[in-house]
């Protein structure tokens, strides 16, 4: 995405940290409702400098395009390569899934939340335990233990827990865990302290849960639990304005995407918002990430662009599944980017910005 501009719409902001928010339980937060301003926060995979050229994107209110951290800035290693997702650890820091494509070094890297700096949490000569061998999704648990969808050596899928010393361990898998077949998960997120797999299963998609303690699997929804319109390619979710429901990003359901509705105690299944309804612009464009917006009640939804389609985030109202235009590219990019978080930003009067909140209050 070299050389491209965001521009923003009004929004509001999170009642929570975003520690809180990750884990999808900012709802229970004693904060009052008054909503600070949003910062996105967008993971990309070409537009920094080598090698590797990975990059952590930030867009405010102000209607301007930044840098939180790249191989320039701010200097020094470690490198980002290919930061494939993203969380917040319970500091507000940032966590980030690298794969290392261009480089061949896979890590879990974590990138603090003001200053952009970098920082090897677990990965070659950092932790013990099985090797990362191709990170792509991530998440973090209550007890600030992380978590990474991963390859092993034969690039069979397996679920990593990640201590904060960076030894890794294998939480399920094909051999570890029974239960539901654990399938081709493409995400993992921890929602109301909950681990949650979606993914596909074969030829049928599904979304599951994760026992935290034995590894074993259970069905959520899918083919073989829950009524209502069948997943086609679920690719991210994030937690609902109560915890009786999640919300699933589906990136082509109805051949373009939509957000579907999750009831966690049947397993059924409910359109939120998708292209035919309810209608009106803007439409989903195959999204590849979803945040919930506890203080607004809005989810914010990332489209990484393509060759003369300008990327998006889009805001989702979570009653009625109207869509507006949160941000979006001045310029077509390369289809790049994977991972969305959102945040407060907090402005000082006068109108300088005084960076991004975090757990305290202080900044």
């Amino acid at each position: 995405m070299p050389g491209t501009v965001l521009a923003l719409g009004v929004a509001g902001g999170l009642a929570a940290s975003p520690a809180l928010a990750q884990t999808g339980s900012a709802t229970n937060a004693g904060f009052p409702k008054l909503c600070p301003v949003l910062e996105a926060l967008v993971s990309d995979e070409v537009s920094g400098p080598a090698p590797g050229n990975g990059e952590v994107i930030r867009f405010s209110s102000s209607l301007s395009q930044g840098t939180l951290t790249n191989n320039g800035s701010p200097a020094g290693a470690p490198y980002l390569d290919s930061p494939e997702d993203m969380a917040f650890d319970l500091n507000a820091d940032i966590v980030t899934a690298d794969m290392g494509t261009s480089t061949g070094t896979s890590q879990v890297i974590r990138v603090n939340r003001s200053t952009g700096s970098r920082a090897v949490v677990s990965g070659p000569g950092v932790g013990s335990g099985p090797a990362l061998n191709g990170p792509y999704s991530i998440a973090v648990e209550p007890t600030g233990n992380i978590l990474v969808l991963d390859y092993d050596s034969a690039y069979n899928e397996r679920l990593l827990r990640i201590a904060p010393t960076g030894v890794r361990s294998v939480l399920t898998s094909a051999s570890v865990g029974g239960g539901a077949a654990l399938g081709n998960p493409s995400r993992v997120r921890v929602l109301n302290g909950v681990i949650y797999l979606a993914g596909r299963n074969g030829t049928t998609d599904q979304v599951l849960s994760v026992d935290a303690v034995t590894g074993s699997r259970a069905l959520i929804s899918g083919a073989t639990r829950g009524t209502g319109p069948a997943f086609d390619v679920p690719t991210s979710m994030t937690s609902d304005s109560t915890t009786n429901s999640i919300v699933v990003l589906d990136q082509f359901y109805g051949g373009a995407g939509a957000l579907i509705r999750v009831d966690l105690a049947t397993g059924n299944r409910t359109v939120l918002s998708s292209n035919t309804a309810p209608t009106g612009v803007p439409n989903f464009n195959n999204p590849y990430d979803v945040v919930h917006d506890a203080c607004t009640n809005s989810f914010y939804v990332l489209h990484s662009g393509s060759s003369g389609v300008r990327g998006t985030v889009l805001r989702v109202d979570d009653t009625t599944g109207a869509r507006s235009l949160f941000a979006s590219y001045t310029t077509a990019s390369i289809p790049s980017n994977y991972s969305l978080l959102m945040r407060p930003y907090i402005v000082l009067p006068g109108g300088s910005g005084s960076g991004p909140w975090h757990p305290g209050g202080s900044l």
